[in-house]
């Protein structure tokens, strides 16, 4: 068999890295990664870079492709897959300043699109991780088929752009695409989120108390991130007859609420002093403080989590270093 020619953006993120492990160890894969360790970490991948299959470009995504080497590479070989993972991933951040999701959320899906055009086959498959943040803060159970209209953050808003954007892309061009609205994402190379910031608080010893953003009843669905692997390739080797396919993945469970996981990294790294929570429901303008999935479509096809909200979050604590 010939091999795969696949392009993974944001390689070195806790996601990108986690996929990289899976398509590497097959030698019919051709794997070019592109990142510029905005949020992704070079220590991730390092131990790839002399594999034969592999080659790693250092790229700003945000900005329009000018690589004359990635250019000539891809001249020699189209591309089977491209999996789209590069984005800010930090909601708070985003809000702060708008411009965060602009540039390394939507801008880099306009720019790898338009680079790509060229380099696909007939049957090219793209893969792109949106979220839950496309829905904004509803009060039902989400599932696919319900308008994505009411997004509460930059995130969310760059995330549904994206989505459009590729949606076209797909039918001008007679590809298939997937795009899997992401719950929230835990693991062992984290870079944001609850269990991120609190555990980097605890270590703090400068700190007199813990801060916890919201009145620690925020509960939401939690997946790691080697499950959200596995079932993305899992979906995409499915036959689909539309040009654009949405699923979400994740647990489709009641979620974890935030004082669960205070309690669970108090109990990790032994923290003795005063926890203060906020009043309000949030930890911030434009966060959503619960919701629910339905994963009808990939239970279908054959997929079910093994892990629980819970077990995500104890899993992920337990691999992180005291």
């Amino acid at each position: 068999m010939k091999k795969k020619t696949i392009l993974v953006t944001g390689v070195a993120g806790m996601i990108g890295s986690e996929l990289l492990t899976r398509l590497i160890k097959n030698n019919k894969n051709f794997i070019i990664g592109i990142d510029n360790f905005t949020l992704g970490k070079k220590s991730n991948i390092k131990e790839y870079f002399k594999q034969k299959n592999f080659i790693f470009f250092n790229i700003d995504l945000s900005k329009k492709i000018q690589n004359k080497k990635l250019s000539k590479l891809l001249k020699k070989k189209k591309l089977d897959e491209i999996w789209h993972l590069a984005a800010n991933s930090d909601i708070k951040s985003g809000i702060l300043n708008s411009e965060i999701d602009y540039k390394n959320t939507f801008m880099t899906t306009y720019y790898i699109l338009n680079f790509i055009k060229k380099n696909l086959k007939y049957k090219s498959k793209i893969i792109f991780t949106s979220s839950s943040a496309v829905f904004g803060d509803v009060k039902k159970m989400i599932n696919e088929n319900m308008p994505a209209l009411y997004s509460c953050s930059n995130y969310g808003s760059m995330k549904l752009a994206s989505e459009a954007m590729l949606s076209s892309f797909s039918y001008l061009n007679n590809v298939k695409s997937f795009i899997f609205r992401l719950p929230n994402v835990v693991g062992e190379k984290l870079t944001h989120g609850v269990i991120f910031d609190l555990s980097n608080k605890i270590k703090n010893k400068k700190r007199k108390y813990l801060q916890v953003l919201g009145n620690g009843k925020q509960r939401k669905p939690y997946s790691h991130g080697s499950e959200i692997v596995d079932c993305m390739l899992y979906v995409k080797n499915h036959m689909h007859k539309s040009f654009v396919n949405y699923y979400n993945i994740g647990n489709n469970d009641k979620g974890v609420e935030v004082n669960k996981i205070v309690e669970l990294l108090v109990e990790k790294f032994n923290y003795k002093k005063k926890i203060k929570f906020e009043k309000k429901n949030s930890g911030w303008k434009g966060d959503v403080p619960k919701y629910s999935y339905s994963t009808k479509k990939i239970n279908q096809l054959g997929y079910k989590f093994s892990l629980s909200s819970l077990d995500a979050i104890k899993k992920t604590i337990s691999e992180l270093e005291k």
